[in-house]
């Protein structure tokens, strides 16, 4: 039964692999009897099933969405960074309700996930058979294999806490199948697993590939996973509470621990001199978005790990489609997520200032601009690169979302439809639109905040459809390394090391450094650098947050807010005012959302797994 099972995993290989780069040598083969056997006398063979190992790895990039994709739950919009656009989303379409964050938000199959975690060890174990490869080449691969089992425990652990931890290949017995159901380890045995491989990996893997092999792990990358695990694991001991013996939940003495070996993977990744901040244009805005578009493509020297796409291989996602503004959808779709203008303000003034705006002058005025951009001057560059506002260049035009007009009497006319509808009004003669081209109004598809997600969105894409986006996705990048480094070393008390680090990311950015340090600064700059990247919400969590109160940084009563443009037909000018009653439900973060349900189908297929605490099957 074993070797019919790795059979099947072989037959899924080389599909993957015909999918992604064909060779005439796997063209001439017959893949209805290539065997166990043959694939360890073969390293394409052998390559062949590394690429499925790849292709399985559980990643929160382009295409993951809770449930279905058109719901728009994914990391960013379940957190306090955005909500979702469409006004028939059942998640975020009444402003008059309440949302409770679902039981199994964000799940995994453990069924799927254990499939790629029992492909791992089976490769670990044949690899031993591998006769065409030399004692180093195998080291090198059990490394990298090692990496990737170690990333897909994670991607567990940070949702359920303590899982199975699997490291042999079971073998099948039907008339033993109690050996196959393993109860949950402690959470912080699962934790020491994931660290402990990605520092043995680091020690074997290389620290560069050459362009052929270039998004194959590294030592950075097994550096850069230890680093945020042990990271995770040291909150999670500090700010959380233990439960079912351990099961859930760290045991408070070990938190400086696991913050001490966040500490040591991050300062010998950053001091390995491989990757640097991405530095190359002065113009501090440009310089932050090439970093994520394709302008760079990836090859920035700052991405330690990546997820590539290949359109013409079929591997291509669906991020500018579904949310580019509303005007540059092209026939649906498109407006996705929505930054609030909450997150707006947390971008600070470029001199270290509050963000929030000035929508009055110093006599209590309404300020009146020519232009709606002009409102955001002298903000942190990385809100241009990260955020489609009011008035933002836009791929060769201008990002319009207008609240409404209003006449020299001072009467408002609201957008009442998604743009394109029924949005005008006459006025002395003079039809006026109470939309822009890309918003205005409660209802429709189009954003309800007046803001758009502009990170990775891929201004050179000329056919903007399903499929169609190249954008990689980083897994793992410098800039989260000195990050990571701040807060464990605040953490340990070394406050001079951790303002150094913050001051680095600061300092590219284009903002002035900070003369001190506390963790609410470092959280702060954490959420503006990572944003839309699709870490704030594991940091809600692990931190243990995300329960409050949104007036304490948490989600709960967090609906999120707009800013509205007014044209002004008087001097044709805008005037701007702020909103919290956007159409939006009202959120609630209960202490069990902390872990996530285990699905019923796993519960029933493994009778000695433990529901977590808050859940009933």
């Amino acid at each position: 039964m074993k070797m019919k099972t790795f059979l099947r995993t072989i037959a899924l290989s080389i599909i993957s692999l015909f999918t992604i780069s064909c060779s005439d040598y796997l063209d001439k083969q017959n893949f209805d009897i290539i065997t166990p056997e043959k694939v360890w006398q073969e390293p394409k063979l052998i390559n062949a099933v590394l690429v499925n190992l790849y292709s399985s790895l559980q990643t929160d990039d382009f295409n993951y969405w809770y449930n279905q994709a058109w719901r728009l739950q994914n990391p960013t919009s379940m957190s306090d960074e955005a909500t979702g656009s469409f006004q028939k989303n059942p998640v975020f379409d009444n402003g008059n309700a309440s949302y409770t964050y679902e039981d199994e938000l964000f799940g995994l199959s453990f069924s799927t996930v254990y499939k790629s975690i029992r492909n791992c060890n089976n490769f670990l174990e044949q690899l031993q058979e591998a006769q065409s490869l030399n004692e180093s080449q195998k080291e090198a691969l059990v490394a990298e294999v090692r990496f990737l089992r170690a990333f897909n425990y994670f991607s567990l652990v940070k949702r359920y806490g303590g899982v199975p931890l699997i490291s042999k290949t079971q073998a099948y017995n039907a008339d033993h199948l109690d050996s196959l159901q393993v109860p949950r380890s402690k959470e912080i045995e699962v934790y020491d697993f994931i660290i402990n491989e990605a520092n043995e990996a680091a020690k074997q893997l290389p620290a560069t590939r050459d362009d052929a092999n270039k998004y194959r792990a590294t030592s950075g990358a097994a550096l850069a996973l230890a680093s945020r695990a042990a990271l995770y694991a040291g909150s999670i001991a500090k700010y959380g509470d233990v439960e079912l013996d351990g099961i859930i939940g760290i045991p408070s003495e070990e938190a400086k621990r696991f913050f001490q070996l966040s500490y040591k993977a991050s300062k010998e990744l950053i001091a390995s001199g491989v990757y640097s901040l991405y530095n190359n244009n002065a113009d501090k805005a440009a310089n932050y978005c090439e970093i994520f578009t394709k302008t760079t493509d990836g090859n920035n020297g700052e991405y330690i790990f990546q997820k590539q796409y290949d359109v013409a291989a079929g591997h291509g996602h669906d991020w500018d489609k579904r949310n580019v503004p509303f005007s540059y959808r092209g026939g649906g779709w498109g407006c996705g997520i929505a930054p609030t203008l909450d997150m707006v303000e947390e971008y600070e003034y470029i001199d270290g200032t509050d963000g929030k705006l000035n929508l009055t002058d110093k006599n209590g005025s309404p300020i009146r601009l020519q232009n709606p951009y002009d409102l955001f001057a002298n903000k942190d560059p990385r809100l241009f690169a990260s955020i489609y506002l009011p008035g933002s260049p836009c791929m060769g035009g201008t990002m319009e979302w207008i609240r409404g007009v209003i006449d020299s009497n001072g009467k408002r006319y609201q957008a009442t439809s998604q743009p394109g509808g029924s949005n005008s009004v006459t006025i002395d003669g003079v039809i006026y639109s109470t939309s822009g081209k890309d918003g205005g109004a409660d209802a429709g598809d189009a954003s309800k905040t007046g803001f758009y997600q502009k990170k990775f969105i891929d201004e050179t894409l000329t056919d903007i459809d399903m499929g169609k986006s190249e954008t990689p996705w980083p897994l793992f990048r410098l800039g989260e390394i000195y990050l990571n480094l701040a807060e464990a070393a605040f953490e340990l008390g070394q406050n001079s090391e951790a303002l150094e680090a913050i001051n680095k990311i600061r300092e590219r950015a284009g903002i002035s450094k900070l003369t001190n340090i506390d963790m609410a600064k470092i959280r702060h700059e954490r959420k503006i650098e990572l944003a839309f990247e699709g870490h704030r919400f594991w940091d809600l969590k692990r931190w243990r947050i995300a329960d409050k109160d949104v007036k304490e940084g948490g989600l709960n009563g967090y609906k999120g807010s707009a800013l509205y443009p007014w044209y002004n037909v008087s001097d044709g000018r805008f005037t701007f005012e702020k909103s919290n009653n956007i159409p939006k439900q009202t959120r609630i973060f209960l202490k069990k959302n902390y872990y996530t349900k285990i699905s019923s189908s796993d519960m029933n297929s493994n009778p000695k797994l433990v529901q977590n605490p808050g859940y009933t099957n």
